[in-house]
């Protein structure tokens, strides 16, 4: 309301100059020193709530992004080796009173419940918004530190203002009803202009939220090659690999700076044409006023660019607020996905009167496929790489029949189509205060038989039985970075007993 104000404000010193020309009774001097100090408060109180709007809008993402790490680490902690993978849980194929995923323990139930099942028609299951076929690439520990550290971020960022998404509308209805107060009619040419750029800055809008998601593909690609090398260090300097991956990390690096570099160039023309429409939409009003017989007086004039140029801040923030948002959309979804993924379960039957320590009954493990990793210059999603697939396999009989054809010889399709290890068939018990060797040749097993009973594999059939808690000592132990009373607690209260008797030990 203050640019409106300044109208009367001008309009007093006109009345107080043509008085003193004409040589006739000024108006009161008190009218003018309240719309003086009408509008400083005005201007005070504007700067007042902007400050606070901007400190609540950080304060809530900060809280935001506090929170949402934590609920990202506390899933990393539980997330199933399946969802890790990049697979989801198979549907059921049985309607009765107890459904079961396909695959798991069917080979030890056989045929015994088989009067009772009824086979599901796949045409009569209808297909809803929120199934969504997995893409293949899995949860790695580098993209779930990039949604700790990028996608919290930008949502962080977008927390600020996010709220001029819908207080700048209302902000340009406002200054249009005080234009048409000024300007009559006329103003309606100036924002004519405004609305015209409208579709432009949605359809650039929809633009950069499409090109967000290739790029977080990239960077998700980028961030685990980056993870995996550093884990793999010694043997990437040992072979000499240090061109192969760092040809391969520059690949994925100027993939991912160009796309960035395509974002940027029309996040900067969203910036320059919003910037500039306020003063050719004031252009165009004053014009059509001009034309249509009206007097320019300086009150009506002065006050409509002060309207004209308080329509800046909002249009200029605008496009910037809406690429924050529309980054913080898609990095959102990306997190409601990793949340929502499946979780770990335990399969172990805890009884601490039984006899034995651990005891395997017809127990079979599995390890996951591993996640899909893109190859070469071109990404796709995993419905394109499900096409590819498709077209892969309907080529196969006719490349067969031709004259000197490799069968089956390909390593890299052995690679794909061969079957994650397993641990089937497991039958043994371990006692109380038993000491157990576990021997074999390389391959065997001696390490997937640990993380069976640590949990990592997933259990498919038979059954588990713990006689007490479990603990796991890994071959390179981890240390915190802080004292050795508290690597030995590890977060838990002090039981100076215990405590003794670790460090006897």
């Amino acid at each position: 309301m203050a640019p409106f104000t300044l109208r009367y404000l001008i309009q007093f010193a006109t009345d107080a100059y043509v008085a003193n020309v004409s040589h006739q009774p000024p108006p009161h001097i008190g009218r003018g020193v309240g719309l003086v100090l009408g509008i400083t408060a005005m201007q005070v109180l504007q700067s007042l709530c902007i400050s606070h709007f901007i400190y609540r809008g950080m304060m809530m993402g900060g809280q935001t992004r506090g929170v949402l790490i934590s609920m990202i680490y506390e899933k990393a902690m539980v997330i199933s080796g399946r969802a890790r993978a990049g697979s989801t849980k198979r549907p059921s194929m049985v309607v009765g009173d107890e459904q079961r995923p396909e695959g798991e323990g069917a080979e030890e139930k056989g045929q015994e419940d088989a009067p009772n099942r009824k086979p599901i028609d796949p045409k009569s299951k209808k297909k809803g918004k929120g199934d969504k076929k997995p893409d293949g690439t899995g949860w790695p520990n580098g993209r779930i530190v990039n949604l700790m550290s990028v996608d919290t971020y930008r949502i962080d960022q977008a927390s600020a203002l996010f709220h001029m998404l819908w207080t700048s509308p209302i902000l340009c209805i406002i200054t249009l009803v005080l234009l048409l107060i000024n300007l009559t009619y006329s103003a309606l040419a100036g924002f004519a202009l405004l609305v015209i750029g409208v579709p432009a800055l949605t359809r650039a809008i929809q633009s950069l939220l499409r090109r967000r998601k290739r790029i977080n593909a990239i960077t998700d690609q980028r961030v685990s090659l980056t993870q995996e090398i550093l884990q793999s260090v010694r043997f990437v300097k040992y072979f000499g690999w240090e061109k192969a991956f760092m040809d391969r990390l520059e690949q994925l690096r100027s993939r991912e700076i160009h796309a960035i570099q395509i974002l940027l160039a029309i996040r900067n023309a969203i910036n320059a044409i919003s910037m500039s429409l306020p003063i050719f939409a004031s252009m165009l009003s004053f014009i059509t006023y001009s034309l249509s017989h009206h007097s320019l007086s300086p009150a009506s004039i002065f006050s409509s660019l002060a309207l004209f140029n308080g329509l800046r801040i909002p249009l200029n923030l605008m496009p910037l607020v809406l690429g924050q948002v529309t980054d913080a959309w898609s990095s959102l979804k990306r997190i409601e996905e990793f949340l929502m993924e499946e979780e770990q379960e335990e399969d172990a039957i805890l009884k601490p009167e039984a006899s034995n320590a651990i005891e395997l009954s017809h127990a079979s493990f599995t390890w996951e496929r591993t996640p899909g990793q893109e190859s070469g210059k071109g990404g796709g999603t995993g419905a394109d790489r499900d096409k590819k697939t498709g077209a892969a396999k309907a080529n196969k009989p006719a490349e067969a029949n031709r004259p000197g054809s490799a069968r089956g010889d390909t390593a890299s399709t052995l690679v794909e189509e061969r079957e994650p290890f397993k641990l089937q068939g497991l039958d043994f018990e371990a006692g109380r205060n038993e000491l157990i060797a576990v021997i074999g040749s390389v391959g065997s097993g001696k390490s997937s038989l640990l993380a069976a009973l640590a949990g990592d594999m997933r259990k498919t059939s038979g059954e588990v039985v713990f006689g007490a808690s479990r603990a796991f000592c890994p071959q390179y132990a981890w240390i915190q970075n802080t004292t050795l009373r508290n690597n030995i607690t590890f977060g838990k209260d002090m039981d100076k007993r215990w405590y003794r008797k670790v460090i006897k030990a």
